[in-house]
């Protein structure tokens, strides 16, 4: 045995006869890698190195001693091989089952479940785009897909173009390396090649970083088609009447921006009602939604219980709060021709198993479609949008993986849906934009509170989060409008390993044994709330940095207010009150969760609308002020984010502009020049 075989098999040894590491799936995994352990094999050799040629001829105890003494002297070479080895034995991949996903229990499918893969939507070559439509649609995201339906359907020619190539379900699953929500290494859903982004730190200094490399640095939004929708959880709440009124309630913190919308929960409830109908919505009236006046109710019951569920639910009870049943954009039964949901432990960051889990990709873009009136381009990134008096225009790269095509193509209106970080730096590279566009990047604050529970709760049983509680979310308890408080899912497996609780050894026989055996004690109780938008945050454009087309990249800056910290902190008081009061031990605030990256997956606001063109970059129906045919449809119409999941609004906002676009076109189009 060599001396890496032997370091690994010390990291993860072979308990009660179990494989151990390097057997059970680093092997193949060092052999099959490629480029992403490119940065790994330096430390590894020069680990060995240290190791010397001895090494594995030495008695386990003896081993054990080495790599704790080179923990000290070369923390980095250990690291490294501590990770590899995780990522190894605890990762799923495609073609390979490690061994440390049998010594867990983690079944990616339910047995007896059948993967299904569901056929692709028909789209167009680059050939066959014509010069001239109604509208374009630029993102197939719960906003842009919205916008195609609803256009295609009242009889306008639509183009709508996703910049993802094809990808199938069966691409975008079960791959613990690369899958939107732990990707480490190039992720499946990410823009490929070609697309970096700048971060400007505090202090000053400004740091690229490239959309295949780490996505929580990159930004978590998923670039696919549908969206974040394909890859979601599918949470779908309603916003809280408070949550459009934001100024009103709480005033304007110093160095922040604090906006009422340009409309209220009235206005926005028929578009709710009809997101969640159209979208797929499961759920249960009750404590959730009592605050929320309902002109119908779901479509869907929601999902049934399960013991985290029943645990928080009987807590809170003792609290004496409300909870009830999280509202999923996901079949509880059979629904629209597709399966119910099947349970599975990977929902959140991977495309469903058996099309269960409601999106733009299965719900809007088929109805679009479905018309005849809307033709789909993917693998085409739209490089410039340009108004006019009679027409706007887009320059799309098309066949942008192969070999790219230049196109251009006319229309009544572009509408931009590409997110909250790429619709405003297409649109102010295109010169298109106020002094607004670009500003007040936010997203959601979040919290994690973990202890240890008397008996599991949380197997690896999906989709994931499942009880919640609202009486936190504009209630007397925490500041600035607060938070939703729920259940925290089962994390993958290399999650887990990667972070053992404390007291665990961070490898070794005792961190095998708890990852099979203690691991499913853990439990914890997970905040989101409003995140206060910041005057020193927002997209604008690279000065230096350029993407493959030659055109200036997104340079983010994020900066956290102080209001958003006090939010944090509430909810993290709030979230340990009901872990105790359900029995947990060692309760505590799990540290470094409060925001994924300077582009979350929740990331909206910085084309919001409003009423003056001097405090807002679109109108009430997102018209870009000064624009006179461009419009958007998306996150970044969000003045605020509310203190629960944003894309029921996104989509019920969609609707909402969608219907005004066309119930006013063409006279919508002209003349937005404020």
């Amino acid at each position: 045995m060599s001396a890496l075989a032997a370091a690994v098999d010390r990291i993860i040894p072979s308990v009660d006869g179990v494989p151990a590491g390097w057997e059970g799936g680093v092997a193949h995994y060092l052999e099959t890698a490629g480029r992403d352990l490119d940065w790994a094999r330096p430390h590894l050799d020069r680990l060995v190195a240290r190791l010397g040629a001895g090494f594995a001829s030495c008695p386990e105890h003896d081993q054990d001693v080495r790599l704790l003494a080179l923990s000290a002297e070369a923390p980095d070479e250990v690291a490294a091989l501590v990770r590899v080895s995780f990522e190894g034995y605890y990762a799923a991949r495609p073609g390979f089952r490690p061994a440390g996903l049998d010594a867990v229990g983690f079944a990616a499918v339910p047995p007896g479940v059948t993967a299904v893969e569901p056929d692709p939507l028909p789209m167009i070559r680059s050939t066959e785009v014509r010069r001239s439509y109604d509208a374009v649609v630029i993102g197939s995201g719960p906003g842009g897909g919205v916008a195609a339906a609803t256009l295609a359907a009242a009889g306008k020619h639509v183009l709508l173009v996703e910049r993802a190539p094809v990808r199938s379900n069966a691409a975008l699953r079960g791959d613990h390396l690369h899958g939107k929500r732990n990707a480490v290494y190039d992720p499946s859903a990410g823009p490929g090649p070609g697309h970096p982004r700048e971060l400007r730190l505090e202090g000053g200094d400004h740091r690229a970083v490239d959309g295949t490399g780490d996505a929580w640095l990159y930004g978590l939004n998923a670039m696919t088609l549908g969206g974040g929708t394909r890859l979601w959880q599918g949470m779908a709440w309603r916003f809280l009447p408070e949550d459009f009124r934001m100024r009103t309630l709480h005033g304007e913190p110093e160095g922040a921006s604090l906006p009422d919308w340009p409309v209220d929960y009235d206005e926005m409830e028929p578009y709710y009602s009809r997101a969640e109908q159209e979208l797929g919505v499961a759920g249960q009236e009750g404590a959730l939604t009592a605050r929320t006046r309902r002109s119908a109710g779901y479509p869907m019951p929601a999902m049934g219980s399960e013991p985290a569920r029943e645990l928080l639910g009987r807590a809170a009870d003792a609290l004496g709060w409300g909870w009830g049943p999280i509202p999923l954009a996901i079949n509880s039964v059979p629904r629209a021709g597709r399966a119910a949901c099947v349970r599975c432990p990977q929902c959140c960051g991977h495309a469903c198993p058996v099309d269960a889990k409601n999106g733009a990709h299965n719900t809007f873009l088929p109805r679009a479609l479905a018309t005849g009136r809307c033709d789909l381009l993917q693998d085409a990134e739209v490089v410039e949008v340009r108004d006019g008096l009679d027409r706007a225009s887009v320059t799309i790269m098309a066949d942008a993986s192969a070999s790219p095509v230049e196109l251009t193509v006319d229309a009544e209106v572009v509408v931009v849906s590409a997110g909250a970080v790429e619709t405003p730096r297409l649109l102010l590279a295109s010169g298109i934009g106020n002094a607004s566009m670009g500003r007040w990047l936010h997203d959601h604050r979040f919290v994690t509170v973990l202890g240890r529970v008397d008996s599991p709760v949380k197997p690896y049983v999906g989709p994931g989060h499942s009880v919640a509680t609202l009486d936190h979310v504009h209630g007397s308890t925490i500041p600035w409008g607060g938070g939703v408080l729920v259940d925290l899912m089962s994390l993958l497996p290399l999650t887990s390993a990667m972070a053992p609780e404390p007291g665990v050894p961070t490898w070794g026989a005792d961190h095998s044994r708890w990852m099979r055996d203690g691991r499913r004690y853990g439990f914890g109780v997970f905040g989101m709330g409003q995140e206060i938008p910041h005057a020193d945050s927002g997209v604008r454009l690279s000065s230096s940095l350029r993407d493959r087309w030659g055109r200036p990249v997104a340079s983010l800056a994020k900066r956290v207010h102080p209001a958003s910290e006090e939010i944090e902190a509430g909810m993290a008081v709030q979230g340990a009150r009901w872990l105790e009061a359900a029995g947990a031990r060692n309760v505590h605030r799990q540290l470094g969760t409060a925001t994924a990256s300077a582009a979350g997956e929740h990331s909206c606001g910085t084309a919001r609308m409003g009423l003056d063109p001097a405090s807002s970059a679109t109108d009430p129906f997102g018209h870009a002020w000064g624009a006179r045919r461009i419009v958007v449809c998306d996150s970044s119409l969000h003045p605020t984010n509310g203190s629960v999941n944003p894309t029921l609004t996104i989509v019920a906002n969609a609707l909402r502009v969608a219907d005004h676009l066309v119930s006013a076109w063409p006279a919508s189009t002209a003349g937005r020049t404020a």
